[in-house]
């Protein structure tokens, strides 16, 4: 779905001609710890009517360093965005003008992402090439809008991480009858408001932002740095009238856009018909329409004007086959519409988003449409021919998500994927060989999150490509595949791998011994950084349980010199890890849990959070040292 914001870079103010943003005058303040300084900073959106207005922007950023990005800018426009007016400047250290950029360096192309069918945004796209640091980029635009980049009130984040800002201020033009709404986040910051006969002016006005510093495990950026949100009381797209008071009101317009587009032809209302006959239950009805969907129908993306929102109807999708996300929730609506069961689109937020969905205001960042079945409590993902019927998927799970209800817009949460849903259980067995080789053979078992990319790999991929997939990303050393097995479960988010294969430097050789480490199949390496200041909240998102048992089976003639005696136990509120090694005659079993859950700490525990990876990472190095026998 097309994401419903236009993420639009600020500019800053000043005329871009003369001696400008000399780079000695910045204060020492705003040096430390910055990539680059935001001189000035002047962007202003002017409402015309419900339905159009004009953005215009100035922005002038002196780059400190080459760890700075900010030479290039992006403008993305569509037929609905007329770009007036793009132009850059580039300025020396002194302030001194160095040229103006050509019009070969504002690259003009479409934003294409390698599976849309229809598409018609694009992108204006300039970079400076200087190399003599500090230096200065000031450009401008001024671009006008409507459709859904009007819709979409500007999204102003204020300062990036490792930038600092000396000044900077937002401006909203709007005429008195439409009201805004407006949150700011990270900040203490109040508009200045004035009126007149025919319009409304709200200014937000910064300044001497230090610069932020972005840390390992840290809150999302809508935590962190200050940044505005606005949102339009009122606004047209076309027939359309809609509004953003509230997730009900823009639930609502949403839901204007999806009426009337659910009828099915009557070959495929009969195909539910049988489909629904030859099942009992709504569960069992819901998988096999959800199969009739996977097994008929492929995603790709539609980014048409205001189909970017709205779907494309039910009987478009069964005659070409084919539906962007929200088409295809539509459709599968449809088949269960026509089987009796009530099902409602999910707008989401899929991924990493800058910003998380609140019920505080109603801004709606989203970018994917999934299938919410109320009766059953269950999410479909309509775009995937892989998935079972009820898997939300990875990237969906633990937000909200807007329902498009009759009665309007509803935040409902997906589930979050949690230590006990996502797991691993493996048993490997592993004959050792008395110069360091060994053939391993090993079954594993996965579910949740964990198991997608052995599902994904399966259906995509070909006979070798998937055997080259699972040794890129297996951790045994020198690995020669000669059998591999991987089968995912129709019905549930399970997939089971079975393989052998030939290690040709499994442990290492010295002399009359073999180092023997104990753990290559699931070894944790990383180790958060340290930090000497932590300053925000500790947050992970990763959790799952890992269940090892390895039966190492001995080399003739050899016998377990040393090998750890006690069990290597790392307990916290966060995660746990145990690991142990049991003898018997020929073999050494070595048993293995590690369990990590989803957690929110304070900054104080971040150092006790990073011993608990140290400790973990320390004793998945463990090893056995076994000596020839004598003779």
């Amino acid at each position: 779905m097309r994401q419903l914001i236009a993420l639009i870079l600020l500019a800053g103010c000043g005329p871009l001609t003369g001696q400008q943003f000399p780079a000695y005058t910045i204060p020492d303040s705003l040096l430390s710890g910055a990539d680059e300084v935001v001189r000035e900073e002047y962007y202003e959106l002017e409402v015309l009517s419900e339905e159009s207005g004009i953005v215009r922007c100035r922005k002038a950023v002196t780059l400190l360093s080459k760890d700075s990005k900010a030479n290039v800018f992006v403008l993305g426009y569509d037929p609905d965005s007329k770009v007036k007016k793009l132009e850059a400047r580039l300025y020396d250290n002194q302030g001194h003008e160095i040229r103006k950029l050509g019009k070969d360096e504002i690259r003009d192309f479409a934003a294409v992402d390698g599976y849309s069918v229809y598409q018609d945004n694009r992108l204006k796209a300039l970079e400076a090439n200087h190399h003599e640091y500090p230096y200065t980029l000031a450009y401008e635009y001024e671009m006008a809008v409507s459709g859904i980049n009007f819709a979409m009130f500007p999204y102003w984040q204020i300062q990036d991480y490792r930038q600092s800002v000396e000044q900077a201020s937002f401006v909203v033009r709007l005429p008195r009858e439409i009201p805004l709404h407006y949150k700011v986040l990270n900040l203490r910051l109040e508009p200045e408001w004035a009126e007149d006969e025919k319009e409304t002016r709200y200014t937000w006005r910064v300044r001497g932002l230090k610069a932020v510093q972005p840390e390992p495990y840290g809150p999302p950026a809508s935590e962190v740095l200050p940044t505005l949100l606005t949102a339009a009381g009122r606004f047209r797209i076309g027939t359309y009238v809609g509004s953003m008071s509230s997730w009900q009101d823009f639930g609502a317009f949403i839901g204007q856009l999806f009426e009337g587009r659910d009828a099915l032809p009557g070959y495929v209302a009969e195909k539910v018909r049988q489909l629904s006959a030859d099942a009992g239950s709504d569960a069992e009805k819901i998988t096999a329409l959800y199969r009739y969907l996977q097994e008929n129908m492929r995603y790709v993306s539609v980014q048409l004007g205001i189909g970017g929102w709205r779907p494309s109807s039910a009987a478009y999708v069964a005659e070409n086959k084919y539906g962007d996300c929200k088409a295809l929730s539509n459709f599968m609506k449809a088949l269960l519409r026509e089987a009796g069961i009530t099902a409602y689109p999910a707008l989401i937020a899929h991924g990493r988003v800058p910003y998380e969905v609140k019920d505080s205001f109603t801004y709606p960042l989203f970018n994917h449409a999934i299938l919410y079945i109320p009766s059953e409590d269950m999410w479909l993902e309509c775009t995937s021919s892989t998935f079972p019927a009820g898997y939300v998927g990875a990237g969906n799970d633990g937000r909200y998500t807007l329902l498009i209800t009759p009665e309007g817009g509803k935040l409902k949460a997906t589930p979050a994927f949690t230590a006990e849903k996502n797991r691993a259980a493996g048993k490997t067995a592993v004959a050792l060989k008395e110069d360091g080789s060994a053939v391993v053979e090993g079954n594993l078992w996965v579910s949740g999150s964990l198991h997608e990319p052995y599902r994904q790999s399966l259906a995509y991929s070909s006979r070798k490509e998937l055997e080259d997939w699972f040794v890129r990303n297996s951790s045994l050393p020198a690995l020669a595949l000669e059998s591999l097995d991987i089968q995912a479960a129709p019905d549930d988010p399970e997939a089971y791998c079975r393989y052998k294969a030939f290690s040709s430097r499994y442990a290492s050789k010295a002399g009359k011994r073999l180092f023997i480490p104990l753990n290559t199949i699931s070894p944790l390496k990383f180790v958060p950084e340290k930090i000497e200041e932590r300053r925000y909240p500790v947050i992970a998102d990763d959790a799952f349980t890992q269940l090892d048992t390895i039966v190492f089976h001995l080399p003739e003639g050899f016998q377990v010199e040393s090998m750890p005696q006690a069990p290597a136990v790392v307990e916290s509120s966060f995660g746990a890890y145990e690991a142990r090694v049991e003898r018997a005659e020929g073999t050494l079993v070595y048993i293995r849990r590690l369990q990590l859950r989803r957690h929110r700490l304070p900054a104080a525990d971040y150092e006790r959070f990073r011993s608990f990876y140290q400790e973990v990472a320390k004793a998945d190095k463990a090893m056995a040292v076994l000596v020839e026998k004598k003779t």
